[in-house]
């Protein structure tokens, strides 16, 4: 009798270890269908309305007065006159920059009248002058930040 036993659990066993993988790959593609089903559903028949649209703020120019300083050139006989826009990320950094004018341009102005013909006559020169000026503007500014300069005007005499 026990070689019955064990003559029938072993007939049955591959064949019932082979039914559940059979039955587990099964409810995992099932899965995987349903999955697919619902995504594909609610990205191509979703209602537009239902998902909110995520807008960046819009970027503000903003105008600064001309400069007009002398360099740093021994003897001082040169002079800068520099006209820039800035672009500015968003409306609260136009309204600080309003706000705070006087300051942002003193910080310009001392920023310019530090520099010598040397550090801007080439155009690397100038991009380090409109790194340097960015970079000294948004530590003035709280909220927002100058993200470009452009120079409108640039005469070095």
């Amino acid at each position: 009798m026990v070689d019955k036993r064990r003559l029938e659990e072993s007939e049955t066993t591959p064949l019932q270890k082979n039914s559940k993988w059979k039955w587990i790959v099964l409810v995992l593609l099932l899965a995987m269908a349903g999955s697919g089903a619902y995504l594909g559903w609610s990205y191509f028949f979703q209602e537009s309305g239902a998902v909110a649209e995520v807008r960046p703020e819009a970027k503000v120019e903003q105008e600064m007065d001309t400069f007009l300083v002398n360099l740093a050139d021994p003897g001082g006989k040169r002079y800068l006159k520099i006209s820039m826009k800035l672009v500015l990320n968003n409306a609260q950094a136009a309204a600080q920059f309003n706000a705070r004018s006087a300051e942002l341009r003193d910080s310009v102005l001392l920023l310019l009248s530090s520099k010598k013909y040397d550090d801007i006559a080439t155009f690397a020169g100038k991009m380090a002058l409109k790194q340097e000026a960015i970079a000294q503007l948004n530590q003035k500014l709280g909220q927002g930040q100058v993200e470009d300069i452009y120079f409108t005007e640039l005469l070095v005499q």
